[in-house]
């Protein structure tokens, strides 16, 4: 406003009048007097100054890794810019690497891997563990960008390794056998992978008797298909319907099925895994074609 010419005394009458609102020390909104969720990420970023980016639990949100960010909005700013601006929480930690930084809807923000480090500590495990799942299905899930940003000094970081080795072979499959679409099936997916299971296709199509279905993940060689049952999208009457209509079609067309449920993921992995492996040793061969009289 003062590189437009107004005085302080002219932003003081505007203020009075109504046509604008301090959002933050030293940042106005133009007219209205709520500002959006965003333009507060935006507004904290242009209090602080320079080189400032959301970060923790605020850039989470933003990057759609958890569902609500904070009403405090977390920042990581160069020197102590922001430690005494009410509504800004500043973070005391390694200035983020140009690599760690990036920007949504054009606010500076830490990136997904770095974001996912300085949640570590700072949230949950459960909290975490979702953040990594979202992270997955959004094809934002960097194994080797989060083991460079990993501070060992920093808490959490126990939690975030174990995560880490969970994902490090399933993360690339996102990339080049097929895109999740849930996060249930971002939660499957380690489990199937854990072992050194074939790695499976994952949304792929299965020709049957009157078109294709898709099912979650698939081996084809193996004929047999896991489907991750989430109460989003499996827990209605119709759904429950479709999804016998589906088994229905895939064993006609030589298939067998495996449903895992959000609580069998999350509390019994292990026999999950254990239910794969053994159907995955079954040769090819034998699974895929019926044996001759």
């Amino acid at each position: 406003m003062r590189a437009l010419g107004m005085t302080d005394d002219v932003i003081d009458h505007e203020i009075r009048l109504g046509c604008v609102h301090r959002v933050f020390r030293g940042v106005y909104a133009l007219g209205h007097p709520r500002a959006d969720e965003r333009s507060r990420l935006m507004a904290a970023v242009l209090a602080c100054g320079k080189g400032t980016v959301v970060s923790h639990r605020s850039a989470a949100a933003l990057l759609g890794l958890i569902d609500d960010g904070p009403v405090v909005i977390d920042v990581i700013a160069p020197g102590s810019r922001g430690r005494k601006i009410d509504g800004i929480r500043f973070h005391r930690v390694r200035p983020p690497r140009l690599e760690e930084t990036g920007t949504v809807d054009g606010i500076p923000c830490t990136s997904p891997a770095r974001t996912l480090v300085d949640l570590a500590g700072t949230v949950g495990d459960w909290t975490l563990r979702s953040a990594f799942d979202r992270a997955a299905q959004k094809r934002l899930l960097d194994i080797a960008a989060i083991e460079a940003s990993i501070d060992p000094r920093r808490p959490g970081m126990k939690g975030l390794l174990d995560l880490v080795e969970k994902w490090r072979v399933a993360a690339p499959l996102t990339k080049t056998r097929g895109k999740l679409k849930s996060p249930l099936e971002a939660k499957v997916l380690p489990l199937l992978v854990q072992r050194d299971l074939p790695p499976p296709l994952i949304n792929a199509p299965v020709e049957i008797a009157k078109g294709r279905i898709e099912v979650d993940f698939l081996w084809p060689e193996h004929r047999f298909a896991v489907e991750a049952d989430s109460r989003d999208f499996h827990g209605t009457a119709m759904a429950f319907e479709r999804d016998r209509w589906r088994d229905r079609e895939l064993m006609r067309a030589g298939y067998s099925v495996l449903r895992v449920t959000h609580k069998e993921a999350e509390h019994e992995g292990e026999a999950v895994a254990d239910t794969i492996a053994s159907r995955l040793a079954v040769h090819p061969s034998t699974a895929a074609s019926p044996s001759s009289c």
